[in-house]
Order: structure tokens, then sequence, then C-alpha cells
């Protein structure tokens, strides 16, 4: 697949990325995922990346933080840039 099409009209701020040249697979991921990485907190064990969506004036992020115990929460970000 040389173009990309896209159905519906486009949002002119969200960020995107070209797929790289040696990918293949039609949906590719952000190049600096993960957007957090999984120890940034001290008492974290993982944090997932679920969803960032845009919201109002900027974007809003919901991600999954398990910690030390296993003890799962979620919490939202909100950002301007999406990242």
């Amino acid at each position: 697949m040389k173009e990309i099409k896209i159905i519906g009209s486009a949002l002119p701020n969200i960020p995107w990325e070209d797929r790289p040249e040696s990918s293949s697979v039609p949906l590719w991921r952000y190049s600096q995922n993960p957007i957090i990485k999984r120890n940034q907190l001290p008492d974290s064990n993982s944090i997932f990346n679920s969803a960032v969506v845009k919201f109002k004036d900027g974007f809003a992020g919901v991600f999954r933080c398990d910690d030390k115990n296993r003890r799962m929460t979620l919490h939202a970000g909100f950002s301007k840039d999406a990242v």
C-alpha cells in the first residue's frame, strides 16, 4: 500500500507520523511509544497508555498504572499536543 486514504474529515491537529519504509503493516505505532514509560513513577510496575483523544483545545488520555503490588488504577492526563 503506497497511498493512505482517509475516509471522512482529517483532524488537522492530530499528530501524524508516516509509516516507516521498512513496515508493511496497515497500522503502525508512534515511533516514540510508549509516551509514558512503564516505570515512570517510583511505585509503578507497569503503565499502559490506553487512549488519547481530542478534547476541548487539546487532548485527553486515559492510562492504567499497576503498582508493585499489582493494584490497578486508572488515571487521566491532558495536554496541548497529545504527547
